[in-house]
């Protein structure tokens, strides 16, 4: 019944137009074989009168149901759905959240060469890690000190939705059916990748992707992806898009909730 609901909420506009254009041609229909009744001398006159105007009188009292029922599922339904049943959530802007760029690699000084100088630290800077690990000057040793290896530390992930990776299609909370299609953006970086993946009943727990293979990014508001889930169990789902690196690291994900109706 959501569907049904959710149908009549979002287009009562349209339904409310139709039926009452509707409602006065079958009254205008009414009136004209009620007049013919009236004047009718023979008796296939008023069977074919008689005829138009239950004709008429029916698709009246249609008309009058259907507005009726807007009415009532607007005024008394409506207020009792839940509200993101309803409404999608605006995802959050995270100012603190950066898009990932792609691995920068790690120079170090040359002690033979170039003139000397201390490394400047930047400690809000999270570096990609590559493979291996990298040489790092002791800032406690100088300009000229012992060079330390030490392994570099992975990317740290977003976690939230942000405008190089979103889904805008379907709403988050919003209620989906079999065939659905998947658009949004995936803009982390050319050599970059995503993959969409569900969570829910039907993968108990699990993260199931909808494809074979990560896809190549750029994506700029379009279509992401599209499966069928009209075998699935119904529920609520969570759909997250997941942004990888080169070498399929991941990068940022965003995640929404579906209701899946199959």
């Amino acid at each position: 019944m959501d569907r049904v609901y959710l149908f009549l909420i979002r287009n009562d506009v349209w339904i409310y137009i139709v039926s009452v254009l509707a409602f006065f041609w079958y009254l205008m229909e009414f009136v004209r074989a009620q007049a013919t009744l009236r004047r009718a001398m023979f008796n296939l006159e008023r069977e074919t009168a008689i005829a138009s105007r239950n004709h008429a009188l029916s698709f009246l009292l249609f008309f009058a149901i259907v507005m009726g029922s807007v009415y009532y599922v607007n005024r008394y339904v409506a207020p009792n759905l839940p509200d993101e049943l309803l409404f999608a959530a605006t995802p959050t802007p995270n100012t603190f959240a950066t898009p990932a760029l792609p691995p920068t690699p790690i120079t170090t000084p040359d002690p033979q060469g170039g003139p000397p100088f201390d490394p400047v630290l930047a400690p809000t800077v999270t570096l990609p890690a590559v493979p291996g690990s990298a040489a790092t000057v002791d800032p406690n040793s100088g300009a000229n000190g012992a060079v330390v290896e030490t392994p570099e530390a992975p990317p740290t992930p977003f976690q939230e939705c942000i405008p190089e990776l979103t889904i805008t299609e379907p709403l988050n909370g919003s209620v989906a059916f079999q065939e659905v299609v998947f658009r949004g953006t995936a803009n982390t970086g050319e050599l970059h990748q995503y993959v969409i993946e569900l969570n829910g009943p039907q993968t108990v727990g699990a993260w199931a992707p909808i494809s074979q293979e990560p896809v190549n990014q750029p994506v700029v508001e379009s279509e992401l992806g599209q499966t069928n889930l009209a075998e699935w169990e119904s529920g609520p789902y969570l759909v997250r898009l997941r942004a990888l690196d080169p070498n399929g690291r991941e990068l940022g994900v965003c995640t929404i909730q579906i209701i899946l109706d199959s």
